[in-house]
């Protein structure tokens, strides 16, 4: 079976492209075409063109490598990982049948607002034309495949889309790559570990505070981010350099000791997927898909988004019992085998897919 993957590369959905670009081996019977959208050329002829917005440029790109793609078909279907790519270019998705896997809906986008960077056009007009395109680009999918039960939820009820085709998968990641280190307990500091590339909205700031507040405490935060925030005293190490899947990025999972999310907003949560495969118990803030990550005071904790008290009660309990934090990582490893290994969920994927193709 010829499949087209549609697979953007931004921060987050760059690691589901990678991961399922290893995970599709040759026995699953599946001929790939990686049509991959970056979005961006450096150097390009269009992304030198003066007096053109940023935005409009990586517009553009996205269409040219959408149809350069496109003309290595045909295919018998297109799995589609980002269906903003077909902005405008509805016409190339009716080719053949096509899936969708999201991890959120505009409308939920819309509902974050400001920390998504989101809002309806000043004309209501324009505002229902996007809305009807997208009811379309989603009813006319052969299926869909939500990361989580609330974007599922969203798909159903503002799309209306037949809940006999929303099929929830999370994107998984690859466990050969984030194994758990043999973990015991050991003398020394605590390692935390934040890991959140927009700063503020991942609630790093929040982090920051408690670290501050808390300088006599013994730990040792780590911070990997990619705005340039001032570390508040010795105990916080940041990093601005790391990419999805680098081994640095790994090494630092596996010398963790719990890992500690609390963003204002979130669709899902790779990172945290990545902690839970690492076998480090999780806070994470409640929003979005998260809540079907974190199995509550088994492999982690939830606290509400923006919530300083309910972060460092959690803080103080994971510090206070390092015996309690073992058992809770080896849970979370346990978890991440059964519901995040990549190449089950890619299985599961093209089960699916098949058995609408048929």
């Amino acid at each position: 079976m010829r499949i087209g993957f549609v697979m953007s590369t931004e921060v987050g959905l760059k690691t589901q492209y990678q991961n399922w670009r290893d995970g599709l081996t040759p026995d699953l019977g599946i001929d790939p075409e990686w049509i991959t959208i970056d979005w961006w050329k450096q150097g390009g002829t269009l992304e030198r063109l003066p007096g053109i917005p940023k935005k409009v440029k990586a517009t553009l790109r996205s269409i040219l490598e959408l149809r350069e793609g496109i003309t290595h078909g045909p295919f018998d279907a297109l799995f589609v990982a980002n269906e903003t790519v077909f902005r405008g270019q509805s016409h190339l998705l009716r080719k053949q049948p096509y899936f969708m896997t999201v991890d959120s809906t505009r409308r939920q986008l819309l509902d974050f607002g400001a920390l998504y960077g989101k809002k309806d056009s000043r004309f209501p007009m324009l505002n229902r034309y996007t809305h009807n395109v997208q009811v379309s680009r989603l009813r006319e999918a052969q299926a869909l495949f939500p990361w989580s039960r609330w974007a599922g939820a969203s798909i159903n009820s503002d799309y209306g889309v037949e809940s006999h085709r929303i099929h929830v998968i999370p994107p998984g990641i690859n466990l050969s790559k984030w194994r758990m280190p043999e973990r015991k307990r050991r003398p020394g500091p605590t390692n935390l570990l934040f890991v959140g590339g927009d700063y503020y909205r991942k609630g790093g700031d929040l982090l920051m505070d408690w670290a501050e507040r808390h300088h006599d405490g013994d730990f040792v935060l780590h911070m990997v981010t990619r705005e340039r925030a001032t570390p508040c005293s010795d105990k916080v190490r940041m990093y601005h350099h790391l990419s999805a899947n680098d081994p640095e990025l790994i090494s630092l999972y596996r010398q963790a000791d719990a890992f500690v999310l609390p963003t204002r907003g979130d669709c899902y949560s790779i990172a945290s997927m990545e902690a839970m495969a690492s076998g480090l118990p999780v806070i994470v803030s409640r929003t979005g898909g998260t809540e079907d990550i974190i199995r509550e005071g088994e492999t982690g904790y939830l606290i509400d988004p923006g919530n300083a008290a309910q972060l460092a009660e959690r803080l103080d309990t994971i510090l206070a019992d390092p015996e309690q934090r073992l058992a809770m990582g080896s849970k979370a490893r346990r978890d991440a085998e059964e519901r995040f290994d990549v190449n089950k969920n890619i299985r599961r994927t093209l089960e699916v897919m098949r058995s609408y193709l048929q």
